[in-house]
């Protein structure tokens, strides 16, 4: 352990050998504040690179998933399909899509991309909320809970082969992308406060 006596004693030394006042407690606790601030804000910063990538992924993703839904051939027999339990269904149809040959290779690209998504919409949040911007942790919050319905609902449209399930893919995607837009156009640094007069 530290003895305060002795680093007391050798913070005066310093401050005396330079010629400067020694620093205070109170001294510390005023850069306190200011470094947790530039803290968040490489934070936020971090927070908009991802959100750039990730909307970068999600236009990406829309291409993939037109493609499948007009032109990819889905054979209505692989493992998953018309299960009664949702989530085991889910499960085999996103594992049939990644690991069969009898699965359209563009379809891997869609579910694998999708995957991504999710995990990198999560971990946007988690830096939003450590950055402690409310813009930044509704939007990005938001962001990662459309991309996850639509997520749940690209893996329903393979287990049950509904329109309805590609049209609310489609809208929560432009809910996303609404989200990750305004995270870009937010300023990622925090404002000083003025101090009270």
């Amino acid at each position: 352990m530290t003895n305060p006596t002795g680093a007391s004693w050798r913070r005066w030394a310093i401050a005396e050998a330079s010629g400067k006042e020694p620093p205070t407690a109170s001294d510390d606790a005023a850069r306190g504040p200011g470094a947790l601030r530039a803290r968040r804000d490489r934070r936020n910063h971090a927070a908009r690179g991802w959100a750039f990538g990730l909307l970068i992924a999600l236009l990406v993703q829309f291409g993939l998933g037109m493609y499948v839904n007009l032109f990819a051939s889905i054979p209505l027999s692989h493992p998953g399909h018309g299960a009664k339990n949702f989530f085991a269904g889910s499960y085999h149809s996103v594992a049939w899509a990644e690991t069969s040959p009898h699965a359209p290779l563009i379809l891997a690209f869609h579910a694998g991309l999708g995957l991504f998504l999710v995990l990198g919409s999560l971990w946007l949040a988690v830096l939003a909320v450590r950055g402690r911007r409310a813009g930044f942790v509704w939007a990005a919050v938001l962001g990662a809970l459309f991309i996850l319905g639509a997520g749940f609902n690209g893996a329903s449209f393979l287990n049950y082969n509904e329109d309805a399930n590609s049209y609310v893919m489609a809208l929560l995607f432009g809910a996303a992308v609404l989200c990750y837009i305004i995270i870009l156009t937010l300023p990622a640094r925090t404002e000083r406060q003025a101090p009270a007069a």
